[in-house]
């Protein structure tokens, strides 16, 4: 009997819970609401016009919030809008929104690598090719709405270690990195984080008879524009791009990336070599650039011989990931 009154008190002590909790939510709202209509009131950014919207709206810490939020009421915002805009938007691209017409924001607001810039593109591309939400800002923001080779942004910052060299962004012809060393018995140069990194690699490889060498690393501006022309004299345009980077779009000119080859010295790896490099190369900073099926984000064909570094946290994520660099910078490390 005394269990049996126990266990009635507990529920009743739960319900009672329960009913404070929903009844302090609801008054926090209420006070959020009151908040933000009062902040409006004692300052001289409230509109009379505006006084039933100001009620719906959630008071946010943003500093130019009254400011904003007039702008957008002017643009003919709903609260509902501008709530999900102050939550999920960047001040980057709420900046952006404001030097903008109207545009309808459904179903981007949560997508993180967003560019307001970008929305009405990522409609159209979404429609024309059947893709998520996710996939069309993703390949827009990369520019795959466009042919290579256009709109072409020199990279302002060449010696990152996460620089984005691709068919749209391009090194300046006279980058060279100042930290270019031998990797380790060999004649090639990487700059000195990622020989350290390619040599501790093959090292590791050794041990789990995997028996792995380069046989290209840092290419000059100059060297990549012969080695591109000299590929045109055998191939077309379009076949070449398929294959070869044209001049200041080349990994290899930022010192951080190396071709690899068996040490029997075939001309590429072998399918167990890409294996195991897909499995293992992260552990040491570097990706495989251009893997297979990836063509139409990365614009070249399959590399499994090709090794980028970035360091072993980035690349720790985009294994774990499966995704291109370009993916990943897109959706990691832009600014949008």
């Amino acid at each position: 009997m005394k269990s049996k009154r126990n266990m009635i008190i507990l529920i009743l002590e739960v319900i009672i819970l329960v009913i404070i909790i929903i009844l302090y939510m609801n008054y926090k709202k209420g006070m959020v609401d009151i908040n933000t209509l009062k902040v409006f009131k004692e300052s001289s950014y409230y509109q009379e016009k505006y006084h039933d919207a100001y009620k719906e709206i959630k008071y946010s810490d943003n500093n130019q919030f009254l400011e904003i939020t007039n702008q957008l009421l002017d643009k003919n915002y709903r609260p509902d809008e501008i709530n999900n805009i102050f939550e999920y938007l960047s001040d980057n691209n709420i900046q952006k929104l404001l030097k903008m017409p109207y545009v309808s924001l459904e179903n981007y607001y949560q997508i993180k690598n967003l560019d307001v810039n970008n929305i009405n593109e990522y409609s159209e591309y979404r429609q024309a090719n059947n893709l998520s939400f996710e996939d069309a800002v993703t390949e827009v923001n990369l520019h795959l709405n466009q042919d290579f080779y256009t709109d072409i942004k020199t990279i302002a910052d060449p010696s990152s270690i996460t620089v984005l060299v691709n068919k749209f962004n391009a090194l300046p012809s006279d980058y060279v990195p100042t930290d270019l060393v031998n990797v380790g018995e060999y004649h090639y140069q990487m700059r000195q984080e990622a020989a350290k990194a390619l040599e501790e690699l093959m090292a590791y490889g050794k041990t789990e008879n995997v028996f792995l060498i380069p046989f290209s690393t840092y290419r000059s501006y100059d060297y990549q524009k012969d080695l591109y022309n000299k590929y045109l004299s055998e191939d077309t345009l379009d076949t070449v791009d398929t294959y070869s980077a044209r001049a200041g779009h080349s990994e290899h000119q930022t010192g951080l990336a190396a071709d690899m080859r068996s040490s029997s010295l075939t001309d590429n790896v072998t399918d167990s070599d890409y294996e195991w490099l897909l499995n293992n190369s992260y552990k040491y900073g570097f990706i495989i650039r251009y893997p297979k099926g990836k063509s139409k984000i990365t614009g070249y064909m399959e590399e499994p011989w090709h090794l980028r570094y970035i360091g072993q946290e980035d690349a720790k994520k985009i294994h774990e990931l499966d995704i291109t660099y370009d993916e990943y910078y897109d959706l990691y490390i832009a600014k949008y």
